[in-house]
């Protein structure tokens, strides 16, 4: 997998009269992770939207190492490197574990519908490798055994897992995280932090908003403060919390 970076550049968001964001620009480089935090309403997912595609900036750029992403679609960014998990699951509660993760591989000869009708050796001998890659997984993520449960049938953590595996599955190198931990119970959570961080030691670049404080010591190389439309970096989680600007903004 080749490790690859994100880049925005100068990006402005206004809704109505209301400015989001403002001429925001930076950088998360390869293999590193960087938690995106600030106040409720700050931008914060705005920002993840308009990296990934969902949401148009007014101005500015989104790269994916050097190269302009802005007229791509999101599943045209996803299948160059940049992956996402959303605040709610998007998990498909009918289908099992098992069957969530297989649906996460792109480029499956499979999904060709001629194919499907008539499954040659190449199509069997690739979903035999699927499973295979899937269980492990599985494995990685700490719900094997669950892989035959529906994915609605699950704890809320143990679907948060699962939506962490669906993006293993994807391969995407960039992978933003809107709040992996919200909700979460600290055995669930310290396993999410070590998915991460094998995730980060393969290579990949991760953005992820957060506020669990454990979460964000365990993961953070950078801190990314969004506030009044600007951002702030620290370079650790303690010079971010003894900021006095950081103190004014949440109290």
């Amino acid at each position: 997998m080749n490790a690859l970076k994100i880049e925005a550049k100068h990006i402005t968001k206004s809704f109505g009269d209301r400015q989001v964001l403002n001429d925001i620009s930076f950088e998360v480089p390869e293999g590193k992770a960087c938690v995106l935090m600030g106040t409720n309403g700050s931008g914060k997912t705005t920002l993840l939207n308009i990296l990934t595609g969902f949401v148009e900036q007014d101005k500015g750029e989104v790269l994916l190492d050097d190269t302009c992403i802005n007229k791509l679609k999101p599943y045209e960014r996803c299948l160059k490197g940049l992956g996402r998990t959303f605040q709610d699951m998007r998990l498909v509660n009918d289908l099992t574990v098992m069957e969530n993760v297989l649906l996460s591989f792109p480029g499956q000869e499979g999904e060709k519908w001629w194919k499907s009708l008539l499954p040659s050796k190449g199509v069997k001998s690739e979903q035999k490798n699927n499973c295979a890659k899937a269980e492990r997984i599985l494995s990685k993520c700490f719900i094997t055994e669950e892989a035959n449960s529906k994915a609605g049938e699950i704890s809320y953590g143990q679907q948060k897992l699962l939506n962490l595996a669906c993006c293993m599955a994807c391969g995407t190198p960039v992978l933003l995280l809107d709040e992996p931990v919200a909700g979460v119970n600290p055995v669930f959570r310290e396993r999410l932090s070590n998915i991460l961080g094998q995730m980060k030691a393969e290579g990949r670049t991760l953005l992820i908003i957060e506020h669990n404080t454990d979460f964000i010591e365990a993961v953070a190389d950078e801190i990314l403060f969004l506030h009044d439309g600007k951002i702030q970096r620290y370079e650790s989680y303690n010079g971010f919390r003894n900021d006095k600007k950081v103190l004014e903004a949440y109290i």
